[in-house]
This record gives C-alpha cells, sequence and structure tokens, in this order.
C-alpha cells in the first residue's frame, strides 16, 4: 500500500481546495510525439509507478504532430482538474518562436506543474557517411555543400534547433527533415532515409553500442556518461552547440495551484523510487522535480527567450 494518497488528500486540504479526493478519476496524460522517442520513453519510465502511488491509473495518449501543436492545443481545453496533463518537450517552449500563431496562448492557457528532465542531444550518423569524427563530418559537408540531410523529432524541437546551431558553428549547409519524434527520426536513419539525426540517448543507446549507428558528438557541458569516448561539441572545437532537450509538465490554466502542488509531490516522490531512478539515468534523462511555481517562472523565462533568438536567428526551417 501507498500512504502518499493520504498525503495528496491533506496536502488539498490544507491548501483550501475542496474535500473531493485527487485524483478523483485515471489521469490522461499526453504526449505529443510517437513512441520511441525521448518523450514516450521518459512518459513509459513514470507513469505506471505515478498511478499506483495516486491510487488512479495514469494512461499515456501520443498525439503526435510534427510541431507539437495538436496535443498541447486538446489540454489547453481540458477540465482543469489536474486529470489532463500536458507532457512538453523543447518545442512548446519554442513553438512562439518558431511557429508565431498559434491555436493556444503557450503562456495564459497553461499552469506550470513540474520540470520533468533533462538530457543531451547527441549527434548519429549513418555508418555510409565517411566521417568517424566532427572536423571530417565538416569537411565533407564543405566539399559537398547541402549534400547531408539531418532527422530531427520534430520543428521546433531540440533535435531540430541543435542542427540550427551546428550549422552556423560550422559554417556548413545541411537538410532539415523533421519527424514526429525521434523514434521515426531513427528509423529514417537506419533506412538510409537521412544521412545523420539529432536525437537523445533513450532512443539511439542500444543502436550506438551495436554499432548501427556512430555518435559524433553530444550537446551540453559534459560528455554523456553511457558514451564517455564521444565529446562535446565544444570539446570538438564547436562552440555554441549547447541546447539540451528537457521535458515539462503542464496542466490547464485554471488547475488550482494547490492540485498542482500535490502532483508535482507525486511525480517527485515516484522519481526517487530505486527502480525508477535506475531506469532514468539508464536512459539519458536527468530527472529535475522543481515547484509549480518554479516551472511557470522557467516557461516564461524560455519563451522570452526564444523568441528574442527568433528575432535574430531563422528557426523556421
Amino acid at each position: 500500500m501507498h500512504p502518499p494518497r493520504r498525503a495528496l488528500l491533506g496536502l488539498l486540504a490544507a491548501s483550501g481546495a475542496t474535500a473531493q479526493s485527487f485524483p478523483e478519476r485515471p489521469v490522461r496524460l499526453v504526449v505529443p510525439r510517437a513512441p520511441g522517442g525521448g518523450s514516450d520513453n521518459i512518459a513509459r519510465v513514470f507513469a505506471g509507478p505515478l498511478g499506483v502511488r495516486l491510487g488512479q491509473s495514469v494512461v499515456i495518449e501520443n498525439k503526435p504532430d510534427a510541431t507539437a501543436v495538436l496535443g498541447a492545443e486538446l489540454v489547453a481545453h481540458a477540465r482543469p482538474d489536474g486529470t489532463t496533463l500536458y507532457l512538453a518537450d523543447n518545442s512548446f517552449y519554442q513553438n512562439p518562436a518558431v511557429l508565431g500563431a498559434l491555436p493556444y496562448d503557450t503562456i495564459r492557457d497553461f499552469a506550470g506543474v513540474t520540470m520533468l528532465a533533462e538530457a543531451p542531444v547527441v549527434l548519429l550518423l549513418n555508418p555510409a557517411v565517411p566521417a568517424r569524427n566532427l572536423a571530417e563530418l565538416v569537411a565533407y559537408a564543405k566539399a559537398n555543400p547541402g549534400k547531408l540531410s539531418y532527422a530531427s523529432g520534430g520543428v521546433g524541437a531540440s533535435t531540430h534547433l541543435a542542427g540550427v546551431q551546428f550549422n552556423l558553428s560550422a559554417g556548413i549547409e545541411t537538410l532539415h527533415v523533421p519527424f514526429r519524434s525521434s523514434g521515426p527520426a531513427v528509423t529514417a536513419l537506419l533506412s538510409h532515409q537521412v544521412d545523420m539525426q539529432y536525437g537523445g540517448m533513450s532512443s539511439a543507446r542500444q543502436l550506438i553500442e551495436t554499432g548501427q549507428v556512430r555518435a559524433v558528438a553530444v550537446t551540453g557541458g559534459r560528455r554523456e556518461p553511457a558514451i564517455p569516448d564521444v565529446p562535446t561539441f565544444a570539446q570538438a572545437g564547436f562552440a555554441g552547440v549547447d541546447i539540451t532537450s528537457i521535458w515539462g509538465l503542464h496542466a490547464p490554466a485554471a488547475t488550482p495551484l494547490p492540485v498542482r502542488r500535490a502532483m508535482r509531490d507525486a511525480i517527485a516522490a515516484t522519481f526517487a523510487e530505486p527502480a525508477v531512478a535506475a531506469r532514468l539515468t539508464q536512459l539519458g534523462f536527468t530527472p529535475l522535480a522543481t515547484t509549480p511555481e518554479e516551472h511557470q517562472r522557467e516557461t516564461e523565462a524560455l519563451v522570452a527567450r526564444w523568441i528574442e533568438i527568433g528575432r535574430r536567428v531563422n528557426l523556421k526551417e
């Protein structure tokens, strides 16, 4: 038995919320990506244990599209009782800058629950590409302008903008091919539809270990422990390729703060379970579990940052 459900009720009562139990029905977790990518992978790590802790099922609902807009729009108009949640990736925070017009307002129509996790982006090559490191890749790209293509998990995703950053840093041109998540993007790489892919460790680790793809660099300030021989972009001489994948959890705007705090606390406790923590680490995720108030401020800062970047750099291709 899990006592945290009683703790959740206590939190609601202490915060002046209604006396109704929370959650009073199964929780709907909307994931804007297809199965096999980072967003779906992290959802499947914690959804089951979280459901046990809450005393209600947490049902993953994949709503994939290349821009992650469909799922967000669905949640924006959902009942604000904490039982419909949106698992956001980078696209959610960057879409105001990348797409401009949206069928919802990223700030006004959502309320933060928690920043869930972060992870580096890894650049993967099809072994047919004649390059074993970034220097050789850049030399090949400059000798063959416009020939190389790269897959991403969608327009505005971290896996898209890592490619934008690398093109700018290296002074090369590569063609962006967006997919509905990193899962289909990996398939495109393996089937030679594209030459490169920017992806995450959760979907690429096994392929790297078996030699089906070649990892040549990771974003961020440190090497990925699962592939310690692969340098960061900065270590390989290409500064400015520093975007990381992030995942946050959002509720419809009118969802009460006590409900969001209770959900965040249940998630933090779930992340602390040894089996969940070990699986997150194995897949390359660093759990965060910030508070709803912190997450709302994080969201506002991220949206503002990307709008400012979008004024200086073309993020739409």
